[in-house]
């Protein structure tokens, strides 16, 4: 997330609940290749300005 400083300050930006579930969600991949799948999901979805379970909030 250092590469990226727009990803960098919305994470920054969110609730410590929010930086949690992406940290959480991160951390428990049990392989490299699903981190990094996961983090690279996570970095889109931040410049989306998403948290981490969006699907399920409501409009």
């Amino acid at each position: 997330m250092k590469k990226n400083k727009k990803a960098q300050s919305t994470f920054e930006g969110f609730p410590p609940s929010h930086r949690r579930e992406y940290i959480e969600w991160i951390t428990e991949a049990r392989t490299d290749e699903t981190r990094d799948k996961r983090v690279a999901t996570t970095i889109e979805w931040l410049l989306e300005g998403k948290s981490r379970n969006w699907k399920y909030q409501k409009k």
